[in-house]
């Protein structure tokens, strides 16, 4: 990447802070939301469960759900406050070029998540004595596989935004709020209705989630789910790129850029 892409990459992740710093809204997506879910889920974890491990399980399942939770939100409403803004225009006008766009809300998507985990990792180490690491080392690659799929996750929803507009903010909560009780973040996939087993069984957040809970329970790294978990999250990355590039072509030839002007 030559010096003045990294300049507008940098240029666009300080416009994304800048805007995203002076609106509420976004400080408490990025630490209220965080604090309540890791007081909820942890206290949920101490009146319900016997022991420690219900608690580490809770504290650590919605710290790792968080990481896919802020990349996604970064990524979408990246694109969305140029909508709001009446932006998307100007920005079409500038030499910036569609991966150095998404490279800078990429940016802001890694910083959101590190915040917003620490803020958990905070909650449930103060409050409830969970270490964060508690899973060990499974933890690595399984948070390396959970921002990959939430990019992915992202890259759809930024190609319906070009579509729909305003009208796709929906899809950047909907998306993962369905993906939450379906991925068996908190539970094994057996516990979810017959039906819908199958469906939990072939979304790669599903194995994530499950080496996470193993790597709880013994210590140690189930490779052979991560292994799937990861050509799942391959294939979701693909797909979001190719459903990307054909939007961005359809967004030029059908001139959606009327609906932002």
């Amino acid at each position: 990447m030559s010096t003045r892409a990294r300049s507008r990459v940098w240029a666009m992740s300080r416009r994304n802070l800048l805007v995203q710093s002076r609106d509420p809204g976004h400080w408490f997506l990025l630490l209220i939301l965080p604090l309540v879910d890791g007081l909820l889920f942890g206290s949920i974890g101490v009146a319900f469960g016997e022991g420690e491990a219900p608690v580490r399980l809770l504290v650590t399942g919605i710290m790792m759900f968080h990481l896919i939770w802020q990349l996604t939100l970064a990524g979408s409403f990246g694109l969305l406050e140029e909508v709001w803004s009446r932006n998307l225009l100007n920005l079409m006008t500038t030499p910036l070029t569609e991966r150095e766009f998404l490279g800078g809300i990429g940016v802001v998507g890694l910083i959101r998540t590190a915040i917003s985990v620490t803020v958990i990792a905070l909650v449930g180490l103060v409050f409830y004595a969970v270490a964060p690491d508690s899973a060990g080392w499974v933890l690595i690659p399984s948070a390396a596989l959970l921002l990959l799929f939430g990019w992915a996750i992202a890259l759809f929803v930024i190609g319906l935004t070009l579509q729909y507009g305003d009208s796709a903010e929906v899809f950047s909560w909907g998306t993962l709020v369905l993906l939450l009780p379906l991925s068996g973040v908190f539970y094994p996939v057996e516990s979810l209705p017959p039906v819908l087993q199958p469906i939990a069984e072939v979304i790669p957040l599903t194995s994530i989630f499950q080496s996470v809970q193993y790597g709880l329970e013994t210590g140690s790294i189930a490779w052979g789910e991560l292994g799937w978990a990861a050509l799942g999250t391959a294939i979701a990355l693909a797909l979001g790129v190719v459903f990307l590039d054909w939007q961005m072509r359809r967004f030029r030839r059908l001139g959606w850029i009327t609906k932002f002007t």
